[in-house]
């Protein structure tokens, strides 16, 4: 990495550092605190350029500076002023506008709407989900300790891009959950972990694209100049797409299938975070400039230079050249980029949208690219793969490949590894040249490695090693070493031991669950649709935001997931995938139900209602195909988003109507007519069954035949026990109440729905 960039990225990421100083009771303005707080903790002198940075990092105190011409410090300014817009701050500084007791708010916040009173605890981000809600003024004493783990975190710390994710992950814990700007006219929702970020991301390209040009004069270029600079097409927005991922993952055989999928799930995840680091690593750049990473896809803001264009070409060319060689056309990674300037960033001018424009512009690049995959080489190499088969299938996958006994190698490879995955001392995984015993190999002629932490820090003392991974924690200080969330949460892998945990009917339940409107969301969903003017309307659409909302959604299905399934008592759920915007979950019948229920409840109040969920959830027998459950619940959550205003779930069979939208399933199916069936039939399991086998049938009957509501009258009556009984009064409540949801149309299906429910909880087990 060039030392140039370097500093600037270090300097975007600590440059701020000084606003939590001036929380915590000083009194000096935040950039002269910052650089008083950061120069006692880094005291070589390799550091002075980056401190410089941080001390004059505003125009005022950078023109009084007297600065060297090519100082990183006029990066770092340009580069605050191009966060800070994007962020829509209007003002920075310290005055009686500034309110330093302000907590954070959520970044859903303004949202698909506005969405008032989602503030955050500014606490240290340890990993544990913490809902947004009133909070009370921040005190200086929690700023005091937010520090306190910050200047622990800096011990050792060397200027030198090995430290680079360590360093993240520290500003990530101690600056997530507390504002970026506390002034009282402008929405606190922006942090400053994403605003250190953003200014981070954005100085490296500056740097990097002035390089590329042979400019030395920072000062005039991009200072002094900077209204022109902010016109020049110094960015580009890159994106990658995986195709193939949903027929990749689930084209598996019934034995070992939850093992094949959970590591067929992983495998991709960490391709996709190999594709990110190789395309980083040879632009010269870090994780800094990742925008985004999750499900198959990726965003990344890269300086607009020869060597950035070559740098991403070389990466997917590579990628796909590795993927026809190991899977044929199974999977495909499609790119694309648009240039950009500072001003587009920042939406500006607001009446003419940049911003979305150059959304959309990478959009329809990425789909040029589908529409026209592969380079006659690889069309050629394809056809001498194809040739080259011996006609023998793989018994998991189906595939014509080189068999291991009965299947190919990867499907062994991905057999050995689910285990691994899972074990809670596997918590490194290191990307190694010539890794003849790795676990999975990587694009590249590198294979990845799941190991012990201290295996792993031998392991890098060897020259191979290319960077490390590092699970659900950051390791401070190892090398090249970036933190990993992952949902390794299971009760166990063998469905037949998770059916037997169900109650009631022995099954086992799949569950998939998928936000919707995501994409509507990223594109449009700050957007404010009721604004005077354009100016407003995009008020709150910014990178910032859009980075924020990513890395939000990425905790709650990766990070938090964990514990919202075993609040209280764990659930009997085994997860197969959790991350990007969907969920894949598998497991006794009535766990998956509740789970699925948790997870909507748990979403809804993280987003404060902004987004919503739906899902499909399909009952099976615990030798049912996982390919053919798969396919049909993703029939389920399809119909579920077919709801009106989707925000649903669909049971059963996507052909019949067991579709409701989740309040009304939760309130009216379980909460009102399955709970008046449990209070009714508790301890007469026998003959309740048959009844309401008989009312279930009169039940569908009666939609298209009036008359089997005098039947269904008839045979409520047959209940009614004397008045004498202490039970009449709880029948002539139930009676009344069956007759009149029988009578009305949503309410029947919903009954119907209930009593499906009851019956397979109180069923005998098969």
């Amino acid at each position: 990495m060039n030392t140039q960039t370097l500093n600037a990225i270090f300097s975007g990421l600590l440059h701020d550092v000084g606003k939590m100083v001036y929380r915590a009771g000083e009194k000096q303005d935040h950039a002269s605190a910052g650089y008083a707080y950061l120069k006692e903790r880094l005291k070589d002198a390799a550091w002075q350029e980056v401190l410089d940075g941080v001390r004059w990092h505003h125009a005022p105190a950078l023109r009084q500076a007297n600065a060297a011409e090519n100082s990183t410090a006029y990066i770092v300014c340009v580069a605050d002023n191009v966060a800070a817009a994007a962020d829509r701050r209007e003002i920075e500084g310290e005055s009686a506008r500034f309110d330093r007791t302000l907590p954070l708010c959520s970044v859903f916040t303004h949202l698909n709407g506005e969405h008032p009173g989602l503030a955050l605890e500014p606490c240290a981000h340890d990993g544990r989900l913490r809902l947004p809600g009133g909070q009370p003024p921040v005190a200086s004493a929690q700023y005091r300790a937010l520090l306190a783990i910050f200047s622990r975190g800096l011990q050792g710390m060397a200027l030198s891009e090995t430290w680079l994710d360590s360093l993240l992950a520290l500003l990530e814990s101690c600056t997530a959950n507390v504002p970026s700007s506390t002034y009282t006219g402008e929405s606190p929702d922006i942090s400053l972990y994403d605003h250190l970020k953003i200014t981070a991301a954005v100085g490296a390209c500056i740097s990097e694209y002035l390089l590329d040009r042979g400019v030395a004069d920072l000062r005039t270029h991009v200072f002094q100049n900077e209204k022109a600079f902010r016109d020049e097409p110094a960015f580009l927005l890159y994106t990658a797409d995986l195709s193939g991922i949903q027929k990749f993952i689930y084209t598996v055989a019934t034995k070992g299938a939850q093992k094949s999928l959970r590591s067929r799930s992983f495998f991709l995840e960490m391709l996709m975070e190999h594709y990110v680091d190789e395309v980083l690593q040879l632009c010269g750049l870090s994780r800094v400039n990742l925008i985004y990473s999750g499900g198959g896809h990726c965003y990344l803001l890269l300086p607009h230079t020869q060597k950035a264009l070559s740098a991403v070409q070389t990466v997917n060319d590579r990628t796909n050249d590795w993927l026809i060689d190991q899977f044929g056309t199974a999977l495909f990674a499609a790119h694309g980029w648009s240039a950009c300037s500072a001003n587009d960033l920042t939406n500006t001018p607001a009446d003419s949208a940049p911003y979305k424009a150059v959304f959309s512009r990478v959009s329809e690049a990425v789909s040029r690219h589908k529409l026209s995959r592969y380079r006659a080489e690889q069309i050629r190499q394809l056809n001498r793969k194809q040739a080259g088969l011996d006609g023998r299938e793989c018994r998991v996958c189906g595939s014509t490949d080189v068999l291991l006994q009965d299947r190919c190698a990867w499907c062994a490879r991905f057999e050995a590894l689910s285990l691994k995955i899972q074990e809670e001392s596997r918590v490194a995984y290191v990307v190694a040249k010539e890794a003849k015993d790795a676990d999975l190999p990587l694009p590249g002629g590198l294979g990845l490695s799941l190991m012990e932490e201290q295996a792993a820090r031998e392991r890098l003392k060897t020259e191979n090693v290319v960077r490390v991974y590092t699970k659900n924690r950051a390791y401070t200080g190892m090398a090249y070493s970036s933190r990993l969330d992952l949902c390794d949460y299971y009760a166990s892998n063998q469905n037949t031991e998770l059916a037997r945990q169900a109650e009631g009917i022995r099954r086992l339940a799949v569950c998939r669950l998928d936000v919707d409107n995501l994409g509507h969301a990223f594109v449009a969903g700050f957007e404010k649709e009721k604004a005077a003017n354009l100016a407003d309307k995009y008020h709150f659409v910014t990178l910032s935001r859009a980075a924020a909302l990513s890395r939000q959604l990425s905790l709650f299905f990766k990070r938090y997931m964990r514990e919202v399934l075993t609040q209280g008592k764990p659930l009997e759920v085994s997860v197969v995938y959790s991350g990007g915007d969907d969920v894949f979950l598998i497991g006794a019948w009535n766990h998956v139900i509740q789970a699925a229920g948790r997870i909507h409840q748990q979403f809804t109040a993280f987003t404060g209602g902004s987004l919503t969920i739906s899902g499909g959830i399909g009952l099976y027998g615990e030798k049912y195909p996982i390919r053919l459950a798969a396919d049909e619940t993703a029939a389920l959550e399809e119909r579920a988003k077919d709801e009106p205003g989707k925000n649903a779930v669909a049971l059963f069979d996507p052909h019949q109507a067991h579709t409701y939208p989740w309040p009304v399933f939760t309130a009216q199916v379980m909460g009102e007519k399955y709970t008046l069936l449990n209070r009714f039939f508790q301890g007469q399991e026998e003959r309740g069954m048959a009844f309401l086998y008989r009312l279930t049938e009169l039940l569908r009957q009666a939609e298209n035949d009036k008359l089997n509501l005098a039947r269904y009258a008839y045979l409520l009556a047959r209940l009614q026990p004397k008045r004498s009984s202490e039970s009449y009064a709880l029948y002539n409540e139930f009676s009344k109440q069956m007759y009149a949801w029988a009578c009305r149309d949503a309410d029947r299906r919903q009954l119907i729905t209930a009593i499906y429910l009851y019956v397979y909880m109180n069923r005998k087990a098969d």
